[in-house]
């Protein structure tokens, strides 16, 4: 559905209800000043209404996994009434709401951005039981309404609160020997049991991380004019991408292990290599870097420790603008890089390092220092694949 055809405004009858507010809005200081708000709500399944945007989701809904066959069938289950108990229900990102006087119906104005950030497929699911009218009378579902959210939270916001189900999407993917090429090809690596593959293991690294630095360098879905903003704003769109084309990963393989050590080059030697070119102290850009005043953060790749480290809202445009290196073998069959080897990938980086950091600082600048704004700037990403394409142009064909 076109989301400009959906209500700006839903109303929700309400069996309950209550609001509080945000712990955060207690916090003052010269930049912040929040006004965020919850509102939580019980409603009777068959009752929820139609049309909700989800604007805010960051995926597709797909009901047809095991796990959502199992939703629908104890939403159905008339013969147990504790859906609104087993189901965490529907969040919806909005700007106000309204209470009637008995505070049983409820208006909620979801604004250009608003709608379902979480419990999409929950919300999926009981319209499906709508239509088949297979509603028990008095199933409930939960909803919590957040409003006042600043804009610039939202992406952080939808991506934790989908984390559990895209586990469990990457958790399915791995019991169907998806990740295998992967396993195989790190297998020797110092840090090849430091990645997690399954939901509720302990690790340092997530298969979506490594998913999402893979996306950053697949130029058959992303060239100089689309950018994988996506591995940044969306790991369980990276996770979806690779499920519909899988081959287009694996023809990374022979560079999956220099991108998962280009990853924390990144991190450590950016900051090094501007302070060396600009005489500058890129370690104290706040809104590029963020910087540790007791310990140091971990990098697995290469199993260093440093004190600062990029934002992710800036890590991902630098890194996904080195794809300008890569190339398509002549039989389509795998990419490599447009230089001799890895060592050449990473003295060009050197050379350009202090560039690209220059820009980022500057777009952060724009937005006060906001790094989840930069990193869902389209120019910003276009501009730094655009300086890596110059000069390789001007330092490495000349």
């Amino acid at each position: 559905m076109n989301t400009e055809t959906l209500p700006k405004k839903i109303s929700l009858k309400a069996e309950y209800s209550r609001k509080y507010p945000d712990p955060l809005n207690q916090r003052v200081d010269e930049d912040t000043a929040f006004n965020i708000e919850h509102h939580i709500i019980l409603c009777k399944a068959k009752d929820i209404p139609q049309g909700i945007s989800k604007e805010p989701n960051p995926r597709e809904q797909r009901i047809d996994y095991g796990i959502y066959k199992d939703i629908q069938e104890s939403l159905e289950d008339s013969e147990d009434l504790t859906f609104h108990l087993k189901n965490k229900g529907i969040t919806i990102l909005a700007n106000k709401v309204d209470y009637s006087s008995d505070k049983k119906n409820i208006g909620i104005h979801l604004g250009e951005k608003g709608g379902i950030a979480d419990g999409a497929h929950t919300y999926e699911i009981v319209l499906n039981a709508q239509r088949k009218q297979s509603c028990p009378e008095d199933q409930y579902v939960k909803f919590e309404i957040i409003t006042g959210v600043p804009s610039e939270m939202i992406v952080d916001i939808t991506g934790g609160l989908n984390t559990a189900v895209q586990v469990q999407q990457a958790s399915l993917a791995n019991l169907e020997g998806a990740f295998e090429w992967v396993k195989e090809e790190i297998k020797n690596m110092s840090y090849a049991e430091q990645v997690s593959y399954k939901q509720n293991e302990k690790k340092a690294v997530d298969i979506r991380e490594i998913l999402s630095f893979l996306t950053l360098f697949n130029v058959k879905h992303f060239n100089g004019t689309s950018h994988p903003k996506i591995a940044y704003t969306s790991k369980a769109s990276c996770l979806d991408l690779y499920e519909k084309d899988p081959e287009s990963f694996k023809m990374l393989r022979p560079l999956l292990k220099d991108i998962l050590t280009l990853h924390d080059y990144i991190h450590i030697e950016s900051r090094k290599r501007y302070n060396q070119e600009r005489k500058g102290a890129a370690g104290k850009m706040k809104g590029v870097y963020d910087h540790r005043t007791r310990g140091k953060y971990k990098f697995v790749f290469t199993d260093q420790d440093a004190q600062d480290k990029l934002h992710a809202g800036t890590l991902y445009p630098i890194f996904g603008a080195l794809r300008f290196l890569i190339k398509i073998s002549d039989d389509g069959s795998s990419y490599s890089w447009k230089v001799s080897n890895f060592r050449e990938v990473l003295h060009f980086f050197d050379s350009v390092a202090a560039n690209l950091v220059e820009t980022t600082y500057k777009t952060s600048l724009t937005y006060g220092r906001k790094p989840n704004a930069v990193g869902k700037d389209d120019n910003h990403w276009d501009n730094l694949y655009k300086t890596v394409a110059l000069h390789y142009l001007t330092t490495v064909t000349n």
